[in-house]
């Protein structure tokens, strides 16, 4: 069963949400630009994660906003690390699932991310890659993704890895 975008913001599974009306959606709830971060340094994956280091990253700032214009991003063709506004308090049965919003993969840009695990919270972000050769003007506060929740058919124990109650992505 997956979860209306209303319910998500109700029961407090997103949190920090700027524009609730706007952003909850028939099957999720979409996610807004906080940041976009490009990546400085190899990362380091292993089998067990004795070894493991991601890769650094450096964040890509907005200009400031004149009298006359909006801030915006123009970015070049690549991969971006982006986090959202939005912050996640996934419960023990319900998991989680980003996908990209249709008006962005229309203008030649992909978002991927992996799963959204039960019992997780914290700061949510994904890869933004730009396929498209022309690039792609961002704006503060852009909706990206949709994320979409579902139940489960019990609860778990739930997440307990290095990334719970993280705050930021770096």
């Amino acid at each position: 069963m997956i979860l209306p975008g209303r319910t998500l913001i109700t029961r407090s599974i997103i949190r920090n949400v700027k524009f609730p009306t706007l952003q909850a959606q028939p099957c999720g709830a979409d996610l807004t630009l906080k940041r976009v971060l490009k990546w400085t340094s190899p990362g380091i994956i292993d089998l067990d994660n004795k070894l493991r280091q991601p890769a650094s990253t450096e964040e890509i700032s907005f200009p400031p906003a004149t009298e006359n214009t909006n801030s915006y991003l123009d970015l070049v063709q690549g991969s971006y690390l982006v986090e959202f506004n939005e912050i996640v308090s996934v419960p023990l049965d319900v998991m989680g699932e980003i996908f990209v919003r249709s008006s962005l993969f229309r203008s030649g840009v992909t978002i991927h991310a992996g799963v959204m695990d039960s019992g997780y919270e914290g700061a949510v972000g994904a890869l933004m890659q730009v396929v498209n050769p022309m690039g792609l003007r961002l704006y503060p506060d852009a909706r990206l993704a949709q994320f979409v929740f579902h139940q489960m058919s019990e609860k778990v124990e739930g997440y307990n890895g290095v990334y719970q109650g993280m705050t930021a992505l770096s």
